[in-house]
């Protein structure tokens, strides 16, 4: 058994580190990792609750026991802190934050959205309209695809190769999917905004013809039935993603008096909150056409919850932080 002074010698430094470390993140308000001095709090923390119990056991002096005792205390203080300010963070970001953040980027997500939606609706029609047009849009190997999959005499409507997985993998799948998908139309941004503005159309054109020629074919109640319910989070994500590209490439097609670089990495920063917010938001549409959208669940309550969560999403995103003061 260790005595105590090779106790303390063996400890010791960590001790004066951690010390240093806390005393400089007492001294700030919010944690910062230049404070802290790239330290591990959380693993030392857990270490220093050790060594003071073993300091107790073996019968350590009082003066050792209770600077332990101090230390633990402080760091615990400054985990607490830190963790109350993520949560804080977290409230504001839901509570408005994120909303906020995209209604200052009004013209750009009403660019963004004319670009998909407008699309998706003409392609939609003409693709109701004539098989040739749906082929021309999609492809008749895609267009044959589809009809597999939403032939209401078909017991799966999960990809080909997928109509047996589980719930669970699905979720990751369309996690996977989706979030990459949102990502590509926002990183493609950089290149002047063209590349938003190709995957905004592409998309638009593609998720149109494939509407439009399911329902002529009379399919509603398993395609409609299936999309209904993550529609609204997944189709605004994704004109909520073109919205964070266009501020990437305006950035550089129009910086004012700034450099390019700057102008860029400012508006980067600024399109941080909303490419966020369109990534849980796919998250979340991921959940439902995970758990929910398969489901044997009636076609008129489907539609119903559909239709709910386009208002539901709709008034959060227009209302949701009104009054509060958005900065970036």
């Amino acid at each position: 058994m260790l005595n105590q002074q090779v106790f303390e010698q063996q400890y010791e430094k960590d001790w004066q580190r951690l010390d240093s470390a806390l005393q400089k993140l007492e001294s700030r308000r919010l944690w910062h990792k230049r404070a802290s001095d790239n330290i591990d709090l959380p693993t030392l923390y857990a270490a220093l609750c050790q060594q003071h119990s073993l300091a107790l056991s073996r019968g350590y002096s009082h003066a050792l026991t209770n600077r332990l005792h101090d230390l633990i205390v402080r760091a615990h203080h400054q985990l607490y802190k830190h963790r109350a300010h993520v949560l804080e963070k977290m409230m504001q970001f839901f509570g408005g934050g994120f909303a906020s953040a995209l209604r200052a980027q009004y013209k750009l997500l009403t660019v963004a959205s004319l670009l998909f939606f407008v699309p998706t609706l003409v392609c939609g029609v003409l693709a109701a309209y004539s098989v040739d047009f749906a082929d021309l849009f999609m492809g008749a190997r895609q267009r044959f695809m589809l009809e597999q999959m939403y032939d209401p005499a078909n017991d799966s409507i999960r990809p080909a190769g997928l109509e047996s997985q589980t719930n669970l993998y699905m979720f990751g799948y369309y996690i996977a999917n989706n979030i990459g998908i949102d990502f590509r139309v926002f990183a493609s941004g950089i290149m002047y905004c063209v590349g938003s503005v190709f995957f905004l159309v592409f998309n638009g054109i593609h998720i149109g013809a494939a509407a439009g020629h399911l329902t002529a074919l009379g399919y509603n109640e398993t395609f409609w039935g299936f999309v209904a319910g993550h529609s609204a989070p997944e189709l605004i994500a994704l004109c909520i993603s073109g919205t964070a590209g266009l501020m990437l490439g305006m950035a550089l097609i129009k910086p004012g008096r700034q450099t390019r670089r700057l102008a860029l990495t400012r508006a980067a920063k600024n399109a941080v909150p909303i490419i966020i917010g369109a990534g849980l938001m796919t998250l979340f549409a991921a959940f439902i056409e995970a758990y929910w959208s398969a489901n044997n669940m009636p076609f008129k309550i489907k539609i119903i919850v559909g239709v709910a969560l386009w208002v539901l999403t709709i008034a959060y995103l227009a209302l949701s932080g009104r009054g509060k003061k958005h900065h970036g």
